[in-house]
């Protein structure tokens, strides 16, 4: 079954126009002896035939074996009636089995611009084919400049890999043909794709007037349906892994994919930057408290204490000198000591610098002069007094004893 053939005199023929595509009529070749009408494929003779359904069609009088268009099933003759009929409609002129000048691909339905050049083929695949086969086929298209949508009607491993449009024929007489698979809309909150049902006459249009586009998604590859799993999106072909790469849609959305697939990127990328700054931080924390515990580990070294010992100075010196006092870490400004802060202010917010806890002997410098120095033993205190260049102030807090004391301390007497 087919619907275009070739006459010697009056060139191409289609039985799907009134005016057969060359000026004559149905009743010229339907039951008419004498009139020669050949395949354009195969070049076989040709006849002109209604179907139980009342489908003019074209019928071999010997079938070939190797011709496709001898060997279309009745479900493909019909979906190219129907796009062809879908395309007529929406106001363009569309030809059925056109072939390139090349032979290199035949379309079911070649529709075309105004000025008579090739606009876009809509091609009915319901015979098992390879993705790598139609991709190949699509290329061609592409390379030839004319755009092409595979129709078909049921799920296959190639289905959504080029421009697809999944469609259902009507089950009652009277009723319109419909799209199953492959229109979508686009929401941005949350960002996703949700299915679009139509008729295969408006889905034809549409694509034909570029109100519909295929396209890529960028910015999510999901189709669910009121926020379900949607199956066509979700990939179901043949195998769990398939997916449909691309879908038609609206250029406004694929405008607006455009511009959330760049926010959700330049999200990414802070994100990305907050993740590295966090990744910083955390290195120089870490590296921070590496020297901090260097620093009290060389402390608690030095001094014979340990941070329990230390408790007890803290407390003693708070009760000694009856003030809020703050304990810096060891700092190397002060001999390696810690500096002792007055805290005053409505909120304890003021620190002042009075004295330096445990700072090395051999490291004092003139601040010792000025400041209070705090010591854990009079053994400590014997060796500050041995380095006294000047008058110290210095007191004494044993945690082990829990003796407190001070002393000025002055230098030694010079020998003459």
């Amino acid at each position: 079954m087919q619907f275009t053939a070739e006459h010697a005199k009056w060139g191409r023929v289609d039985i799907t126009l009134d005016d057969l595509g060359c000026g004559r009529s149905w009743e010229e070749i339907h039951r008419v002896r004498g009139v020669e009408l050949v395949c354009p494929e195969c070049g076989g003779q040709v006849h002109a035939r209604v179907s139980k359904l009342g489908t003019r069609h074209l019928y071999h009088r010997s079938r070939p074996p190797s011709c496709s268009l001898a060997n279309e099933s009745l479900e493909h003759h019909l979906l190219k009636l129907e796009l062809v009929t879908c395309a007529r409609a929406a106001g363009f002129r569309a030809e059925l089995e056109v072939a390139a000048d090349t032979r290199e691909w035949r379309a079911d339905v070649m529709v075309f611009n105004a000025d008579g050049t090739r606009l876009m083929a809509l091609e009915a695949q319901l015979s098992p084919i390879t993705p790598e086969e139609i991709a190949a086929r699509t290329e061609l298209y592409e390379r030839d400049g004319v755009g092409v949508c595979w129709f078909g009607l049921r799920p296959r491993p190639w289905v959504g890999t080029v421009p697809t449009l999944l469609v259902q024929a009507p089950e009652e007489q009277g009723q319109m043909w419909t799209v199953t698979a492959g229109l979508a809309r686009l929401s941005r909150r949350p960002v996703s794709w949700s299915p679009v049902g139509a008729s295969l006459s408006d889905a034809v249009a549409w694509m034909l007037t570029g109100q519909i586009v295929p396209h890529k998604p960028l910015s999510s590859s999901r189709v669910t349906n009121e926020g379900e799993w949607y199956e066509w999106a979700d990939g179901w072909t043949r195998f769990w892994n398939d997916s449909w790469r691309l879908w038609w849609t609206a250029p406004a959305y694929t405008a607006l994919d455009a511009d959330c697939a760049r926010e959700a990127a330049e999200s990414r990328r802070r994100r990305e930057e907050e993740e590295k700054a966090e990744a910083r931080q955390r290195v120089e924390k870490a590296r921070k408290k590496a020297a901090k515990d260097r620093v009290y580990a060389a402390f608690w070294a030095r001094t014979g204490l340990d941070k329990k010992r230390w408790k007890y100075v803290r407390a003693m010196a708070e009760m000694y000198f009856g003030i809020p006092l703050v304990f810096g870490a060891p700092d190397a400004r002060y001999g390696d000591g810690r500096p002792v802060y007055e805290r005053s202010g409505p909120d304890g917010e003021q620190w002042t610098l009075i004295g330096v806890a445990c700072p090395d002997p051999s490291r004092l410098r003139a601040w010792a002069e000025e400041l209070f120095l705090l010591v854990p033993s009079h053994a400590d205190l014997a060796i500050l007094a041995g380095r006294a260049w000047a008058p110290f102030q210095v007191y004494v807090l044993d945690p082990y004893t829990g003796e407190m004391d001070q002393e000025r301390v002055l230098p030694l007497p010079v020998s003459p």
